[in-house]
């Protein structure tokens, strides 16, 4: 029984839209946190670097 001490939570990879998977970056939705109405549910939030230009220096620029 090897896998039975294996952890139960492990943490959630980096989201990133599908419309920025598919290069449509000004359609997506998801660079800001948004509320669902719904206690206990979130939306995830893109970490695509197209939301985040101080990570990409000089590509705001072209």
């Amino acid at each position: 029984m090897t896998g039975a001490l294996d952890p139960a939570w492990t943490p959630e990879p980096p989201y990133r839209s599908p419309r920025c998977a598919l290069s449509q970056h000004h359609r997506c939705r998801d660079a800001r946190p948004r509320d669902t109405g719904v206690p206990g549910v979130r939306y995830l939030v893109c970490t695509c670097p197209c939301h985040h230009p101080t990570s990409r220096e000089g590509a705001a620029a072209s």
